[in-house]
């Protein structure tokens, strides 16, 4: 039994059992062993008392009517049950009858020799029968004068069984236990490191053991298909989300969802949640992200890591220009902040961001044509439409003059919007101060991407903003806005009419990337097997007695009359 009370009150009883049998056998007049001159014949072969004799007996008549014995091993017996014990031959002669009996048996019998007292077995032999006749072999292998205590296969893995895998089974006989050891004895022993990958244990299994075992000890090995099998859920989330793939939600929810929630979706309220059931190294890293997003100042594996970019550029609130040129996370960040700074009307901040990206400089990386390009659209629209607020027309030329410069910059590919934003510049340029119309992008000035969806619901809110605050200035310049949308959604050009940021919008859009960084590292399946069962424990505890007949002395141990064995 494993439940160490439940084996004692168990072992209790049994003594207390084989106590009221000879009880009635003194009531019922069986003299075994009551007669001194028989007890001190006994007494030569180890055995003392009437008790011990009785016991001993009772071995003799079951070994003589299950075991195949020849016929001077029978006489042998006879010998001894008449009261005669040869100390010569008696105990080879059990010896061949134990081994000859079920494994079940011949543990009966051990125990009952071992509780009267009889020691017919060798010092290692001894010491190994007392752990297994023990009512809570754990407690008594964890005793310091028992960790050296070493046997076969079975008394070694009986040793690992008892003690739920702290006392590991040998190198030397492990190979031997594989095939036939309880799977739940091979669970303590992967728990406790006793079993590792390199013992390939799934060999000498049956399939579907095999494929847990591995489960538990090579992970990566499982296939798909092999983890459906298994219904490891985990791994197939695990898989999914490293795809890409959309992951189905849990509840409650697991690792993996609030992992997508923040990574993926970008949803920052979830953060604490993730540090919370993210293991050790992964939750250092996420407060390493979280850190460094108040600065702006991540290590060069993060910053190299594509599908943590959201969520940085999500968790950063720079206040001041980025500077484009430190790597192209810092340029994507840089360029929608002054994307965003245009939208949100501050048209000073949009300008310095978007010089961070178009002056001169002799040294920094150069940056991807594309984001450049965008650069000068912005630069050059925020140049064009400040140019009224030049201190003197002269300066309003250089500055559409500088507008058009960087249009052209913008236009070097032949980008059509590139080219079409180019044309509305020299157009400005060309025309008469007071002849010319208004040159920003109403879109923009509500605050809304170039042609935007939904942008009369937007004029709406806007201006009922506006009408609570009394702002009749604002309102004006809002129906102006409006007003030009009208216009030109009525044209055959439409919305072209307008200069447009950005010239691809999927330019200014962070990867969909699976990061490296923040997903756990692939654990083993957990454990299934419940703890070994007390049957699964007395099935190995009889091997390991069968095998103690290998410690059986071949002459008998003497007793004097003062008790003692010599």
């Amino acid at each position: 039994m494993t439940d160490p009370v439940a084996a004692r009150r168990a072992a209790i009883a049994a003594e207390k059992e084989r106590l009221a049998r000879a009880r009635e056998r003194r009531r019922s007049g069986e003299a075994a062993g009551a007669n001194g001159f028989a007890q001190r014949k006994w007494r030569w072969v180890g055995v003392d008392g009437g008790d011990a004799v009785q016991t001993v007996l009772e071995v003799l008549k079951d070994i003589e009517q299950s075991a195949e014995l020849t016929e001077s091993q029978r006489e042998v017996l006879g010998q001894a049950q008449a009261g005669a014990p040869d100390r010569e031959a008696l105990l080879p002669v059990v010896r061949a009858g134990l081994a000859g009996l079920k494994p079940e048996a011949v543990l009966h019998h051990l125990r009952a020799l071992w509780a009267a007292g009889v020691r017919w077995l060798n010092e290692a032999g001894l010491e190994r029968c007392r752990i297994l006749c023990s009512t809570a072999p754990g407690i008594e292998l964890v005793n310091a004068r028992s960790r050296a205590v070493s046997g076969g296969p079975a008394f070694s893995l009986f040793a690992t069984a008892a003690t739920r895998g702290a006392i590991p089974v040998p190198n030397a006989v492990l190979a031997q236990v594989l095939p036939w050891a309880p799977l739940s004895v091979l669970d303590d022993l992967v728990e406790r490191g006793g079993l590792l990958a390199e013992d390939k244990p799934w060999t000498v299994r049956s399939e579907e053991e095999a494929l847990y075992l591995r489960a538990r000890l090579t992970p990566t090995s499982i296939s798909p298909e092999e983890a459906e099998r298994l219904g490891w859920d985990d791994l197939l989330r695990r898989r999914a989300f490293l795809a890409g793939e959309t992951i189905t939600r849990q509840e409650p929810e697991d690792v993996w969802d609030l992992l997508y929630d923040v990574v993926m979706d970008v949803q920052l309220a979830s953060l604490d949640a993730l540090d919370a059931v993210l293991p050790r190294v992964q939750q250092i890293q996420l407060r390493d992200l979280r850190s460094g997003a108040l600065v702006g100042q991540w290590d060069g594996g993060t910053i190299r890591d594509r599908g943590l970019w959201k969520l940085m550029a999500s968790m950063w609130r720079p206040t001041g220009p980025v500077d484009p040129r430190r790597s192209e996370f810092y340029a994507l960040v840089a360029l929608n902040r002054a994307y965003d700074l245009l939208k949100s009307g501050d048209l000073e901040g949009a300008d310095r961001q978007a010089e961070s990206f178009v002056r001169e400089r002799k040294t920094g990386h150069s940056l991807p044509a594309d984001l450049m390009e965008e650069a000068y659209t912005i630069a050059a629209y925020v140049t064009a439409i400040t140019s009224p607020e030049a201190e003197n027309d002269r300066a309003a030329r250089e500055r559409l003059a500088q507008a058009e410069s960087y249009a052209e910059k913008a236009a070097e590919n032949g980008h059509p919007v590139a080219v079409r934003n180019l044309a509305h510049v020299r157009t400005w340029r060309s025309t008469p101060k007071n002849r010319r119309g208004v040159m920003t992008n109403p879109f923009l000035e509500l605050g809304l991407d170039h042609g935007a969806e939904g942008w009369e619901r937007r004029c709406r809110e806007i201006f009922r903003r506006y009408e609570q605050a009394g702002d009749r200035a604002s309102q004006a310049r809002l129906n102006r806005a409006e007003d030009r949308i009208y216009e030109a959604a009525g044209n055959e050009a439409g919305f072209d009419v307008f200069f447009q940021i950005p010239l691809d919008r999927s330019r200014h859009e962070l990867p969909d990337a699976v990061p490296r960084q923040l997903v756990p590292p692939l654990e083993p399946m957990a454990r299934r097997t419940a703890l070994t069962s007390g049957a699964d424990l007395e099935s190995i505890r009889a091997l390991a007695a069968v095998e103690l007949l290998d410690d059986f002395r071949s002459t008998a141990p003497h007793l004097d009359r003062h008790r003692s064995i010599r």
